[in-house]
C-alpha cells in the first residue's frame, strides 16, 4: 500500500460565489482547504484537491475527480448561511457509514479551536442522501460546515488567514484521527519513501536584491524546495519578517518563495509582501 489518499474541496468557486454577507464563502472555503491540505502533507499525506485557485467546477467534475483519484476520504469544506451560530457536518444517512466517525473526529477538533458544534448531521434526499457529494462518491464522505457568514459575531471567527487556517489545520487533525495515524507517522509504506533532492528546483526565478514578506500563518512549514512533495526541514511559529531570494512554482502552493537565510522554501500563500 502507498501513502494515505485525501480529497478535499473548497465548496463554489470561480462564478459562484457561495453565500455572502460578512464573508465570502468561495474565499474562505478555498483558504480552510489550503490549510487543511498543506497540514496533511507535512505529515506525508497525499492530497488531490478539487481546486486550489478561484475556478468553476461542476459538481459532477468535483465527484469524477475524486472517485478517479479512489482516496480514504473525501471532505467537502464549506461555510453556512441562514442566520444560525456554530459548525455543522454532514455524512451519510447509512447509519454503518464509515464518514460517521470521521465527521465526529472532526467535530471534536473544531470544539477544541473554540468553535461551537450545532452536531453531526445526516439529510435525506428523494435518491438517498441529499447532498449530491456524499451521495455520488464511493469513499466515506463529508460536509463541513465552518461558520455562518451571515452572522456577524460567528463569521469573526474566520474573518482572518490565522483564524481559517486554524479550522483547516481542526479538519486535517480530525482526518488524522480518523485514519488512526499519528502526526509522527508519515505513510502506510515502511520504510517511508525517499525524499526528493534538497536541491532547489531547475524553475528557481532569481528575485533582484530579494523583498520582504510577513509571514501570516501561525504555523508556516518550510521545505528543502519549491512544494510540498519536498522534505519538511522546519516551521516559521512568529509573524515576522523575511527576506524572499527567488521564486518558484511547485505543488501544494500558488508560489514558493526561498528564504534568504538558505533555511529552505515557503509558501507564499501565507505571507504578505512589503
Amino acid at each position: 500500500m502507498g501513502k494515505y489518499k485525501v480529497f478535499l474541496n473548497a465548496g463554489h468557486g470561480g462564478s459562484d460565489s457561495g453565500a455572502v454577507k460578512y464573508l465570502v464563502e468561495k474565499d474562505v472555503n478555498l483558504k480552510m482547504a489550503k490549510a487543511c491540505r498543506d497540514y496533511l502533507t507535512s505529515k506525508g499525506v497525499e492530497v488531490l484537491m478539487g481546486r486550489d485557485s478561484d475556478v468553476d467546477r461542476t459538481s459532477t467534475q468535483i465527484t469524477n475527480m475524486c472517485n478517479g483519484y479512489n482516496p480514504d476520504c473525501a471532505v467537502d469544506i464549506h461555510n453556512n448561511a441562514g442566520g444560525g451560530d456554530g459548525f455543522e457536518v454532514y455524512h451519510s444517512i447509512n447509519p454503518s457509514s464509515k464518514g460517521i466517525p470521521l465527521a465526529r473526529a472532526i467535530e471534536q477538533e473544531v470544539i477544541k479551536i473554540g468553535q461551537n458544534s450545532r452536531g453531526c448531521k445526516s439529510k435525506k434526499g428523494s435518491n438517498g442522501d441529499y447532498y449530491y457529494f456524499i451521495r455520488n462518491i464511493a469513499c466515506p464522505s463529508i460536509i463541513c460546515e465552518g461558520v455562518f457568514v451571515d452572522n456577524k459575531a460567528d463569521a469573526a471567527q474566520a474573518d482572518t488567514d490565522e483564524e481559517c487556517r486554524a479550522f483547516g489545520e481542526a479538519y486535517a487533525k480530525g482526518i488524522l484521527k480518523y485514519l488512526g495515524i499519528s502526526d509522527s507517522e508519515v505513510s502506510k509504506t515502511t520504510p517511508a519513501e525517499p525524499e526528493k533532492s534538497d536541491e532547489p528546483e531547475k524553475t528557481d526565478k532569481p528575485v533582484s536584491e530579494g523583498y520582504l514578506v510577513k509571514i501570516t500563518a501561525n504555523n508556516l512549514n518550510i521545505r528543502a524546495g519549491a512544494g510540498t512533495n519536498y522534505k519538511y526541514t522546519g516551521s516559521i511559529t512568529d509573524h515576522g519578517v523575511y527576506t524572499i531570494v527567488a521564486e518558484a512554482d511547485g505543488q501544494g502552493a500558488t508560489k514558493w518563495g526561498k528564504l534568504k537565510s538558505g533555511a529552505g522554501w515557503i509558501s507564499l500563500d501565507y505571507a504578505e509582501k512589503l
